[in-house]
């Protein structure tokens, strides 16, 4: 079905244009798998433009409803290591074995939606339209927000006030309350997911499966450098609403500085943050108060809801509810998408964070209710009372502040001496202190990672005594793909259990061989390409009276053999038989 003058790329009207003036999109541009072609028709009203974006749940396509005649954007359930597509056929290829996880993901999604749509009145979502099934697979459609991701406003804008963020974010933060609410935990909270309209408000979008974002899952997992919480990088780490909390936490502390975060992996050796002297000394303390508690990397110290995180963004003196005993069991709550991922953190009331507000206000409770002046003390007078108790509150808060701050290092700066530069630390001194009757530390020998292959060191028992986790992979022509090239801490030195090691795996080189594909059917020839490092681009089609229809005739523009990089598209030709 066509429509005359839409452009696919920004569904703007193009006119008889065979490049749209607006976005670049050239019409007839060839379809990629596994994603829809440009223009094809779902439900009989929804046209799909181009992909957008994709991540190892789905892909998200610009489009066009004829029925309003507005932009939408259509979200499609495709994960590409679960099934696939091929040329000419819009219906899912489920991989073989792979139809129960496909199934189940698919349950999810769906769910997912449902419960999107139930939020769709609150300012900071994007509205659900529609949702339904079709072509094996599942169709969620929203309404198209205009305007730019957060991260783009901040590159170009470098940073914001508190002024200017307090109005923007809070909003959010509520919205995402509600979510969670509802059991729907986002675990994709970034500056890219995150749109400012035109009108200045800020919609989150990117609501899905869980295990999109997480390691160690049947889908690819989509990480956010600096965003992306550490309970996120392993199968182990107790995930929940927390996880949304230190991401949030990571974007206002991005849009403050206009600097992002070190990734959470890094920051499990070396947890504190430094802020720029110009933004720390314009910034509350309790905003930087509570941006420390909801940045720690441990979940039993972090802020643990994003009502919490509100209120220590509003209230300059954070409250905190009296300390309760800690269940033996943590608690857990529903979900939207089933029970996987709401267990409670062991979270205490105890920890350095909210031990100093419930031990002061202990204090001036015990202080109203027992102190009985001696009679030759002199009275207290009202005025003299109210100076007393107020620098008793600032000296409270300066100390609440002064432990929380322990995460995010504010440069100290001296006011009769010019700006000698935005990263100036202070110094930090730790005692080591003389209890003869503690225990001595157990160290452990640091093995030698470098040059094993990362299957046979992860989760390896071998390895239980240092937490082993993977920190980036890089193209390399030294190791083979999938071997370590190398690790944070030094093999030979020796440390405590459980201390953090990253690794450095290989993705191979980045030069690949191209193989011979021809004669294999295009299913087999995807599969071979991806095992390859490669992926099967535009497949142009002929008639043949030598190759069998749906069969590959041969390569366009290189022939099988040859070194290519890696991630590179190859196009094909495909037979369509013998012409009759």
């Amino acid at each position: 079905m066509e429509f005359k003058g839409l452009c696919l790329g920004c569904m703007n009207n193009k006119g008889d244009a065979m490049q749209c003036p607006k976005c670049g999109y050239v019409e007839g541009t060839p379809q990629v798998l596994p994603y829809l072609e440009p223009g094809t028709l779902l439900k009989e009203k929804y046209i799909v433009g181009k992909h957008l974006s994709a991540n190892g749940e789905g892909v998200t396509y610009i489009g066009f409803d004829v029925t309003t005649n507005k932009k939408i954007t259509v979200r499609e359930y495709l994960p590409k290591t679960l099934c696939s597509r091929v040329k000419d056929d819009d219906n899912i290829i489920i991989a073989s074995g792979n139809k129960l996880v496909y199934q189940d993901y698919l349950q999810d999604f769906m769910e997912i939606g449902r419960a999107l749509a139930k939020l769709s009145s609150l300012p900071s979502i994007v509205p659900v339209i529609d949702m339904f099934e079709a072509n094996k697979t599942a169709y969620i459609v929203y309404e198209f927000v205009d305007g730019k991701p957060l991260d783009e406003i901040i590159k170009r804008a470098r940073r914001f006030t508190w002024e200017e963020a307090r109005p923007l974010f809070l909003p959010l933060i509520s919205t995402i309350n509600s979510a969670h609410a509802i059991g729907l935990v986002h675990f994709g909270i970034s500056p890219e997911n995150i749109i400012m309209t035109r009108s200045g408000t800020l919609k989150l979008q990117g609501f899905g499966s869980p295990d999109a974002h997480l390691a160690e899952t049947e889908l690819t997992a989509e990480f956010y450098e600096g965003f992306s919480a550490i309970e996120q990088y392993s199968l182990e780490g107790k995930k929940g609403k927390w996880t949304d909390v230190y991401a949030m936490c990571a974007v206002i502390f991005y849009a403050l500085t206009g600097k992002r975060p070190p990734d959470a992996v890094s920051r499990s050796y070396e947890p504190r943050l430094n802020m720029p002297s110009d933004v720390a000394q314009n910034i509350p303390t309790h905003v930087v108060t509570a941006l420390a508690g909801g940045l720690q990397v441990n979940i039993e110290t972090r802020t643990h809801s994003m009502e919490e995180l509100k209120n220590q963004f509003t209230n300059p003196v954070p409250r905190r509810p009296e300390p309760k005993p800690v269940p033996a069991t943590a608690p857990t709550s529903s979900s939207a998408y089933g029970d996987r991922f709401v267990d409670e953190p062991p979270y205490q009331d105890s920890n350095a964070r909210s031990a100093v507000p419930a031990a002061s206000a202990q204090m001036n409770r015990s202080t109203a209710r027992d102190y009985e002046p001696d009679d030759d003390e002199p009275e207290i007078s009202p005025y003299k009372y109210g100076i007393i108790s107020g620098l008793i509150g600032f000296v409270v808060l300066g100390v609440i502040a002064l432990i929380c701050l322990n995460l995010i290092v504010i440069p100290m700066m001296n006011k009769n001496k010019e700006d000698e530069g935005d990263d100036v630390s202070s110094s930090y001194v730790e005692s080591e202190g003389d209890n003869t009757d503690s225990q001595p530390t157990v160290l452990y020998r640091v093995p030698n990672l470098v040059n094993k292959k990362w299957s046979s060191v992860d989760g390896n028992e071998k390895y239980s005594n240092f937490y082993i986790r993977l920190k980036e992979e890089v193209y390399d022509e030294n190791y083979e793909e999938g071997r370590i090239i190398s690790q944070t801490v030094e093999a030979g030195s020796t440390v405590p259990q459980n201390t953090p090691i990253g690794v450095v795996v290989s993705k191979g080189s980045k030069m690949r061989t191209v193989p011979n594909i021809i004669g294999k059917t295009v299913s087999e020839a995807s599969k071979e390409l991806e095992s390859a490092g490669l992926a099967l681009g535009d497949q142009a089609e002929e008639y043949s009276d030598d190759v069998e229809s749906g069969k590959i005739i041969r390569l366009n523009g290189i022939e099988p053999g040859k070194k290519i990089q890696a991630g590179s598209m190859i196009n094909v030709v495909v037979s369509l038989g013998p012409e009759d």
